[in-house]
């Protein structure tokens, strides 16, 4: 048994998701892989990521990534259900749930810095 993550090296999500699920950044279709393999694929994604090229993809996409405003994580989702959850959005990491979600990089990287803090102090 192994993890499901973007199986494209040149995306830059390199978060777990789920079978049958699709990666928030690129599109592709999430597959799993062994935990070899997916060392090798991560290899090659922060290799990606650390080129010039990479770097600016990486934040052409991030610039359009939605984030937690509870932890900063990117692994928010519009919740699905009833009609009066249309405008709600949901993290995988944290469990927040409401209309409110970050759009700037920075402040998303501040908010898991301070969430990251506070969950270690409990």
């Amino acid at each position: 048994m192994g993890a499901w993550t973007c199986p494209n090296p040149s995306c830059a999500y390199d978060g777990q998701l789920d079978e049958g699920s699709n990666c928030p950044l690129c599109g592709a279709e999430a597959e799993e892989r062994d935990f070899e393999a997916l060392g090798e694929l991560l290899k090659k994604k922060w290799g990606t990521r650390n080129s010039k090229e990479g770097k600016a993809d990486t934040k052409r996409v991030m610039e359009h990534m939605k984030f937690c405003p509870k932890c900063g994580s990117p692994e928010v989702f519009w919740a699905s259900g009833l009609p009066q959850l249309w405008s709600t959005w949901e993290c995988r990491n944290c469990g927040y749930r409401g209309a409110l979600v970050i759009e700037n990089i920075e402040v998303a990287m501040k908010l898991r810095e301070d969430f990251a803090k506070e969950k270690v102090n409990k």
